[in-house]
């Protein structure tokens, strides 16, 4: 077993959020009167902070309108899971190869509790990972999440990768001393990867990309 570290984002890297969030939200405006946005737009926010979110939502609804649509969302989002729920394609074998492999595996998303525990338990990925952090009400950046999961694990020094669909996932790796690798077929746009040291279009090669970001995995 290799001696390092890889950390999965989860919307856009592991999960296809659209499968319930699209539907959630957009059901969420329609409930209330509201014209729904797009699915491009929603997905704009997939991965991002829950509070930037919060702000879009507060731009698109009159009055206590946006909490109401969020809670409703977020509680419709929780009963797709099961329903309609997708990891992406290849994700799971990737899963498999690495698991055995690799010393310390763990999830990091901008999601908060609720919503990650939900996706974590629902996809049947808490076997695979050795910890997983959501986002809490204290966080001011992903950087800082990240680094307070390398203390927790004990792996602070330890080489590693980060995989992620957004630029705070590259900008974490870097400034914790590990790699990125850009998943390019999430919800990011292309010029969020450009400082990856990887980037790769297709879930199917998260393990072959992997194995040659960290020479020692066979």
């Amino acid at each position: 077993m290799v001696n390092a570290i890889l950390i999965f984002d989860l919307d856009g890297t592991l999960f296809r959020t659209e499968t319930i969030t699209v539907p959630a939200v957009r059901g969420g405006f329609e409930k209330y009167g509201l014209t729904p946005p797009t699915p491009a737009e929603i997905f704009s926010y997939f991965g991002r902070p829950v509070e930037e979110y919060r702000q879009w939502l507060g731009s698109l609804c009159p009055g206590d309108l946006a909490r109401r649509i969020e809670d409703h969302s977020l509680r419709r989002e929780l009963e797709l899971v099961p329903e309609t729920g997708e990891l992406y394609p290849g994700v799971r074998e990737a899963l498999d190869e690495l698991r055995p492999k690799i010393k310390l595996m763990a999830i990091c998303s901008n999601g908060p509790r609720n919503y990650v525990e939900a996706m974590v338990d629902g996809m049947g990925l808490s076997s695979y990972f050795d910890a997983v952090r959501f986002r809490r009400e204290d966080d001011c950046d992903k950087s800082q999440m990240l680094h307070d999961l390398l203390v927790e694990l004990a792996a602070s020094g330890l080489p590693g990768v980060v995989i992620g669909d957004r630029y705070d996932d590259i900008e974490a790796a870097h400034a914790n001393g590990l790699l990125a690798l850009g998943a390019a077929y999430g919800y990011g746009e292309e010029a969020e990867l450009d400082e990856a040291d990887a980037i790769i279009g297709d879930p199917a090669r998260l393990a072959e990309t992997i194995r040659r970001l960290v020479p020692t995995v066979a």
